[in-house]
């Protein structure tokens, strides 16, 4: 079948390739793949694990064949969950598959979803309520990585907080904010398009000399960072969440500044199906969550190729793109 395969760095081709059934497992004809912005480094940055790849961790389907667990039918709207845990390591025996020593992961270590059909596990597919849309629906995995993040904080009501980038999982995150009981988000960037979509759905924007109890880092940049930690008050919270881009060194003053305000710094990894895959589609249910604002186009998976490239060549500004096999 048609995929769009990664046959080396910036090599990307829509062409014929192989995706064999798996014993077992459910055969799910892909809906929406969306880009992430890990397939930029990914396929434009050397970051591949191997070659050919077919990429597409976040995306969403119906079901063309059941598996073997009888979880699902066939003609069944889901999102799938791309990781894939050992089951035996540590981690995932102490109930923390996200952080699983030996895992696989579909669009990364193993082939995924920018292409028509593949085969998943059955305990991999979330439903999909009936007034999700199968668009919203491939956005599961950054709303989720946002929720497990920002769960990790114990938000209380009434607390304000702030966002460093306003991109996908920025957005995301400031919506769980929101969502579980902070009084205030502001986001901060760079980029006035973004700017614009976050008080679209409602936020603040701009750096003030203000304080705050949790700031959030989704840039994974060392300037963000130390803005981050700069912001926060006494006693306040700190969350990386954005994918590391270049060292950073802590300076003397800032370390002090951590222990003089006794805060606390948070890193955070993945998600789960159990937790917050089901939180991301309840609350999308429910219109608390808007999944569809940060869609900015979606475009036939045979322009795959052409669309990376003008995303990676920065040509191409918005939030989310989908491809759509």
């Amino acid at each position: 079948m048609k995929s769009l395969v990664l046959e080396a760095d910036r090599v990307l081709r829509f062409k014929e390739h192989d995706f064999p059934e798996v014993p077992g497992w459910a055969r799910i004809r892909v809906a929406f793949a969306g880009i992430c912005g890990s397939d930029i480094g990914r396929g434009f940055r050397g970051g591949a694990y191997h070659y050919p790849l077919v990429m597409g961790h976040e995306f969403s389907g119906t079901v063309l064949r059941p598996g073997s667990g009888n979880r699902v039918r066939a003609g069944n709207r889901v999102a799938v969950y791309p990781l894939l845990p050992c089951g035996q390591c540590s981690a995932c025996r102490e109930g923390n598959p996200q952080l699983c020593s030996h895992y696989d992961y579909f669009g990364s270590r193993r082939d995924g979803g920018f292409t028509s059909e593949l085969s998943v596990p059955e305990e991999n597919l979330v439903p999909v309520p009936p007034n999700v849309s199968l668009e919203e629906a491939a956005l599961c995995e950054p709303a989720a990585v946002a929720h497990h993040a920002v769960a990790r904080l114990g938000i209380s009501s009434g607390i304000r907080a702030a966002v460093w980038g306003a991109g996908p999982v920025g957005l995301l995150a400031a919506q769980w904010l929101r969502i579980f009981g902070c009084s205030a988000v502001t986001m901060i960037d760079i980029d006035a398009g973004k700017l614009r979509l976050a008080e679209s759905l409602g936020f603040s924007t701009g750096l003030s000399a203000d304080r705050f109890d949790c700031c959030v880092e989704a840039c994974g940049l060392a300037a963000t960072r130390a803005q981050a930690l700069a912001a926060a008050g006494r006693h306040g919270k700190v969350l990386f969440i954005g994918n590391a881009e270049g060292d950073w060194t802590v300076t003397a003053k800032q370390f002090s500044g951590i222990l003089r305000n006794e805060q606390t710094l948070f890193g955070t990894w993945n998600s789960t199906i159990a937790e917050d895959w089901t939180a991301v589609l309840d609350n999308c249910a429910t219109e608390k969550l808007q999944l569809s604002p940060l869609i900015s186009g979606t475009d036939p998976l045979s322009r795959g190729r052409e669309i990376f490239e003008a995303i990676a060549a920065r040509e191409k500004k918005g939030c989310k793109f989908l491809l759509q096999p």
